[in-house]
């Protein structure tokens, strides 16, 4: 399995036939994620998650091409444009069977970012393609239900604190830990998350692996 980073929380996973976005969003490149997409996956409607003028063309040019999101993401791709058929709405509990990854759907509700302010539905997803297993847990800190090769840990935003990202890594003992949601960031701001992160202050066993966008590694 290939791991590609497109900026923010946007990462498609690859195999030979498999081509798996996740969260091609406005502060990704999101036109470059979803070239030669087979499935998508959206764990919310924020507009860093989804970018609709990059989806619903997507879906337009490829006939093929299906979406996997929370009801209200949903109803905004249809409402943008997108084909109804095409997008489908899932709860937490199901088991999708994307081409060869099988895909967990996780979660709930988004992180609090204040009390006055509503917290609307969250996915996360656990996708398993080839001998890899990658969690995405969309804005939350929903953990994985099961052990991940490789977890995908929000390092930036409102609702966030380093020290929740810290716990999240530790308890799920991932091999590899790759930060997301980080468009806030500059590169001091990197730099502070990494040595938080990374296993020389905090203990841990994961190699902590920060891709810049456009970048891949392979599992």
């Amino acid at each position: 399995m290939r791991l590609t980073f497109y900026g923010h929380a946007c990462v498609r996973v690859d195999d030979a036939t498999t081509r798996l976005v996740i969260d091609p969003g406005t502060l990704a490149d999101a036109a470059g994620a979803l070239d030669g997409a087979t499935a998508v996956l959206l764990t919310h409607e924020h507009p860093d998650h989804v970018d609709t003028g990059a989806l619903v063309p997507a879906l337009s040019a490829d006939p093929a091409l299906e979406v996997r999101a929370t009801p209200a993401a949903a109803a905004l791709l249809v409402a943008a444009g997108a084909p109804a058929g095409r997008v489908h709405a899932v709860a937490p509990g199901e088991v999708l069977r994307l081409g060869d990854a099988r895909v967990a759907v996780g979660g709930g509700r988004h992180a609090a970012v204040h009390e006055r302010l509503e917290r609307i539905e969250n996915r996360t997803y656990r996708v398993e393609l080839g001998s890899a297993v990658v969690h995405h847990p969309g804005d939350s800190f929903d953990p994985p239900d099961a052990p991940v090769d490789v977890l995908l840990v929000p390092v930036a935003a409102p609702w966030l604190r380093l020290a929740d990202a810290i716990d999240h890594t530790l308890a799920a003992s991932a091999r590899v830990v790759v930060p997301i949601h980080d468009a806030p960031l500059s590169e001091v701001g990197h730099g502070l998350v990494a040595k938080f992160l990374d296993t020389a202050r905090l203990g841990g066993e994961h190699e902590y692996c920060r891709l810049r966008a456009g970048e891949s590694f392979d599992l």
